[in-house]
C-alpha cells in the first residue's frame, strides 16, 4: 500500500502509519480517502494486529482539517460525502477506525488540534509527549467540533471538562491532556518512543482471539452508548451545517484559511487571539 499523505512502514505483526503531508500535516481530503481505504484493507487483514499513528513531522502530528477542503466539501459535489445523512464523512471515518479489530494507538509529539484531535479520540490508546499541544480551536470561529469530537469527548473525559476543553479553545498540554483523560499518559520526549514501542511489541503478542475477546466484553459493555453516540453525532452534524453557513462565519475562516502555515500554525491560539475570536473580529 502506498499513499500520498501517509508513510507506512512494518515491523512484524505491528504496522506504523506516520502522517506525512507537508508543510504542517493537515487533514485534508485525500488523506480521509486514504484513511478510510487503509481501514478498508485492515478490515480483512489478519497479519495486522497493532497500528501506531505517528508523525513524519516533528511538529505537527495533525494539525487540523484543510479550511480550503473544508470549503469544498460544502460547494463541490465531486467532494465524496457520508452515504449517511445523519453522519459526516469525519464522522464515518473515525467510527471506522474506532471498530477496526486491530488494536490503534496514537503517539502525539506536536500539534494535534481540530480533525486531529477527532481522529485521536477514535484511536484506542493515546499517548503525548510533555510539550504536545491539543486543541479544538473550532468555538473561537463560531462552530462546533462536528467530526465526532464534541460527543465522544463529552462520553471520554465528562461534560463538564469537555466543556472547559471546546470553549475555552486553547492548547493543552501533554500532561494536562492526561490528566483529563484525553491521552492515556504523558512522557518526555526521549521516552515516549521506547515505551510505545514495548507497549505495541506486547501487544502483538496477544493473540487474537485474547484481543477479540476483550473487544467483544467492551463492546457489550458500551453498547448502550453507542445510541448516544450517533444522536450525539446527528446535532454535532446538523450543528455544523447551520453554523458553517453563517456570512460572518464563512469570512472568519477565509481570513484564517491564508493562514495555514507553520509560523502562524505553531501557535494558533496565539494566531486567534492576534486575529480577534468571532464575537470580537472586525
Amino acid at each position: 500500500m502506498t499513499y500520498k499523505t501517509l508513510a507506512l512502514r512494518r515491523e512484524g505483526r505491528i504496522l506504523h502509519v506516520d502522517f506525512d503531508n507537508a508543510p504542517i500535516n493537515l487533514m485534508t481530503i485525500e488523506m480521509v480517502g486514504e484513511l478510510f481505504d487503509l481501514a478498508g484493507q485492515l478490515v480483512f487483514d489478519r497479519e495486522t494486529s497493532v497500528v501506531v499513528f505517528g508523525s513524519a513531522n516533528p511538529e505537527f502530528f495533525l494539525a487540523h482539517f484543510d479550511l480550503n477542503d473544508l470549503f469544498r466539501t460544502m460547494s463541490d459535489p465531486d467532494v465524496p460525502q457520508s452515504k449517511y445523512d445523519d453522519i459526516n464523512v469525519v464522522q464515518a471515518l473515525t467510527t471506522m477506525w474506532e471498530a477496526l479489530p486491530q488494536v490503534t494507538i496514537s503517539l502525539v509529539d506536536g500539534v494535534c488540534r481540530g480533525a486531529g484531535l477527532e481522529f485521536l479520540l477514535a484511536t484506542h490508546m493515546r499517548f503525548a509527549t510533555l510539550e504536545s499541544r491539543l486543541c479544538f480551536p473550532e468555538a473561537s470561529g463560531g462552530f462546533l467540533p462536528a467530526g465526532g469530537g464534541t460527543t465522544r469527548l463529552a462520553l471520554q473525559i465528562g461534560p463538564a471538562r469537555a466543556r472547559e476543553v471546546i470553549l475555552s479553545a486553547r492548547d493543552f498540554d501533554g500532561e494536562e491532556a492526561a490528566a483529563y483523560g484525553i491521552v492515556n499518559r504523558a512522557l518526555p520526549a526521549d521516552d515516549i518512543c521506547g515505551y510505545v514501542d514495548d507497549l505495541a511489541q506486547r501487544l502483538a503478542a496477544r493473540s487474537a482471539g485474547s484481543v477479540a475477546a476483550v473487544n467483544e466484553v467492551f463492546t457489550k459493555v458500551y453498547n448502550r452508548a453507542v445510541d448516544a453516540q450517533f444522536s450525539g453525532f446527528g446535532v454535532e452534524n446538523n450543528a455544523m451545517r447551520t453554523l458553517l453557513v453563517i456570512p460572518a462565519v464563512q469570512e472568519y475562516l477565509q481570513k484564517f484559511a491564508a493562514l495555514q502555515d507553520a509560523e502562524h500554525e505553531l501557535d494558533l491560539p496565539a494566531t486567534i487571539a492576534a486575529q480577534g475570536d468571532l464575537t470580537t473580529a472586525k
